[in-house]
């Protein structure tokens, strides 16, 4: 669809995602923790804007909003991965690191998969559509 997209699995998961990222992080450090890490905090908020704002797009049918899905996708996707690979990393070299760190590595696995699928669904729909 020309100029366009209609919600699909990617739309609605850049939305929901959008939300919990900066949520999901806040409640797991508190607000006190931007003084301490402020890249942590930043990254997922930022990455959650840019999900927004693509979400946002692809809602308003914006023509912009395919490339701005991908770029976000592919933000999101790439921030999970070393996440995800340094939450293991750590639990391995020391232990369990914090302690719902069971909790933390399953929604760091769960965010990683929706992002990759969402990633893949994203770039197969703008290759039928050019």
């Amino acid at each position: 669809m020309a100029g366009g997209l209609p919600m699909r699995f990617e739309v609605r998961a850049a939305l929901a995602i959008g939300v919990l990222l900066p949520v999901l992080e806040t409640y797991r450090r508190g607000m006190g923790y931007w003084r301490v890490e402020f890249t942590t905090m930043f990254e997922d908020y930022l990455a959650g804007a840019l999900l927004l704002v693509a979400a946002w797009g692809a809602v308003r049918r914006q023509v912009w909003a395919r490339d701005a899905l991908v770029i976000a996708w592919a933000w999101v996707t790439g921030m999970m991965t070393t996440s995800l690979v340094s939450q293991i990393e750590d639990t391995v070299r020391e232990g369990s690191p914090e302690p719902d760190n069971a909790l933390v590595i399953a929604v760091k696995t769960a965010l990683f998969a929706v992002s990759a699928w969402a990633l893949v669904a994203t770039l197969r729909s703008r290759a039928r559509d050019v």
